[in-house]
């Protein structure tokens, strides 16, 4: 790879290659490749006629739009850095990472005004507020800025190494950390994506895009633009109105998170709507419970496909393909449906003991990759964090898994969620796997709390399914049957929703706060109803 690239140059690229044809959709407004490409060529070049230089930091909190998409592709093609800020933070959350991040400027729509605003003064290196529906004060409107901006060509060379994206990692354990993305990174990740993609994109597809762009969503889009593929932009989950969309639009391929399928799987109607052309329904953070796979495996054909991965990579480092999603096969075979497939072609993995041994299948370990991508990464300015993740060119995830005979990855949990209590290891995800095996759970978290005499005392926070209702006398009875009674939660909480990071991930450090304020060191077994916006 050349040591200076052109930053974007895809972009422009797909531009001149598809033309009129059309690329995205939004709102019942259909913009061709031409006019996003211009759109993303405004937004450039009037960043840079504000100071802007290559490699300045631009936050970007923008609910799913047209806005994104110019957010996305604008900053790279203008060489800038974006910084996904994530929808869920409250405004300090938003001033710790502007200021870290060092941005220069920020783009806001108008919904999240009201939570960021009154911090944007206290970010030290902030000079530029732009917003989308609203005017900020000393600041710029969207719209009327972009208009006034040229839509020539930037052309911009630049270091392949330049940083490009700065990624604040999901926080599911702790502060969030910058993972910093360069062009040279950004473009092994697009190859990757199309070297693991074993299902035709290309202009006669449609890609449904309904998690936000501005993160692991927005790895979709430029895959689809590339390839002259269609993007429909939703604004939000919503299971009918998604059938209605699929019907309208012919939709091929979505990106949707487990929760997201157990709530399109109970509301599928497929005497109503044609839902045949979705081919692929691509997720991830966490498998899909067998029940709600059989029916929409029952409904939709095989369409699922399972992939793991983490900012640090950089790529999908496993994938389980839909011809592996069986639920009606051998033993075996039902198994892998608690996995996440198998790697791609451009990652080793390896499960490794404390001692940094290989372990054999069948044993837990933590969960370490080589790859250019995973192991050429660094944490924005904390060079002590990248040299205790990156050993011996391995990335060390922090998760703990384990290999079957068919070289199947199972995820057990983080290395800090393995709870120690009354002198036993237990692992988070397997009681959490016992919680999903009732048939009313939606979610579970477990977590460990600090106890005098245990060491750790389990505590679960628990969604019931919509319309049930679910209490911990049921639930602790359930376990029993399932797992050791060690392992059982001494602690329940229930919820309408698992507070999440930006990637969809569940944040087990909200959780564990929140049920540790609640419970206390030596809290007394009791349930609560929690809830999170």
């Amino acid at each position: 790879m050349t040591d200076t690239l052109e930053a974007g140059y895809e972009i422009r690229w797909a531009a001149e290659q598809f033309r009129d044809r059309p690329a995205v959709v939004f709102r019942q407004r259909t913009y061709t490749f031409r006019e996003v490409n211009a759109r993303a060529n405004r937004l450039a070049n009037g960043l840079r006629s504000l100071g802007l230089e290559t490699g300045d930091r631009v936050g970007v909190l923008v609910n799913n739009s047209i806005h994104s998409v110019d957010a996305v592709f604008g900053l790279l093609k203008g060489a800038f850095c974006i910084v996904a800020l994530n929808s869920r933070h409250a405004g300090p959350e938003h001033l710790g990472i502007l200021t870290d991040a060092g941005c220069r400027a920020v783009i806001v729509a108008g919904f999240y005004r009201d939570i960021i605003e009154p911090v944007l003064a206290h970010a030290p290196d902030l000079k530029h507020v732009i917003g989308i529906d609203w005017q900020p004060p000393q600041g710029l409107a969207y719209d009327a800025f972009l208009e006034g901006a040229s839509d020539a060509e930037p052309r911009l060379e630049v270091p392949a190494d330049t940083i490009c994206r700065l990624t604040y990692t999901s926080g599911s354990t702790g502060k969030p950390k910058g993972v910093v993305g360069t062009h040279r990174r950004h473009l092994a990740r697009l190859a990757n994506f199309f070297q693991s993609c074993e299902y035709a994109l290309g202009p006669d597809q449609t890609m449904g895009q309904v998690g936000p762009l501005s993160h692991v969503a927005g790895n979709y889009l430029q895959p689809c633009f590339v390839r002259g593929a269609k993007t429909i932009i939703f604004e939000r989950f919503d299971p009918l109105e998604l059938q209605s969309a699929i019907e309208r639009h012919r939709i091929n391929h979505l990106l949707l998170v487990p929760t997201m399928i157990v709530r399109f799987v109970a509301a599928l109607e497929p005497e109503t709507y044609n839902l045949s052309s979705l081919t692929r329904i691509n997720y991830g953070t966490a498998p899909i419970p067998v029940d709600v796979l059989r029916r929409g495996l029952e409904v939709l054909g095989p369409v699922f496909r399972q992939h793991y991965g983490m900012s640090e990579a950089n790529s999908p480092l496993t994938l389980l393909y839909p011809g592996e999603h069986v639920t009606n096969g051998s033993e075996a075979e039902a198994a892998r449906l608690a996995s996440c497939g198998r790697p791609i072609l451009a990652h080793r993995i390896v499960v490794r003991s404390a001692d940094g041994a290989d372990l054999p299948a069948g044993e837990v370990g933590e969960i370490c990759i080589r790859a250019e991508g995973a192991a050429s990464f660094e944490y924005w300015q904390r060079p002590d964090l990248t040299a205790a993740a990156i050993r011996d060119g391995w990335f060390h995830t922090g998760d703990l898994g384990r290999f079957d005979a068919d070289g199947y990855l199972f995820i057990v949990g983080r290395t800090k969620d393995m709870i120690i209590t009354g002198g036993f290891n237990v692992y988070a995800r397997e009681v959490e796997d016992a919680l999903f095996a009732h048939p009313d759970v939606l979610e579970a978290a477990v977590v460990g709390l600090p106890d005098p005499d245990l060491g750790e005392r389990i505590a679960a926070m628990v969604v019931p399914k919509p319309g049930q209702t679910l209490d911990e006398a049921a639930l602790t009875a359930h376990c029993r049957r399932l797992i050791a009674g060690y392992k059982v939660p001494r602690h329940w909480a229930f919820a309408d929703e698992l507070p999440k990071t930006a990637s969809a991930k569940v944040a087990k450090q909200t959780i564990r706060d929140d049920l540790l304020a609640r419970f206390g060191a030596e809290g007394a077994v009791t349930g609560v109803q929690a809830s999170y916006d």
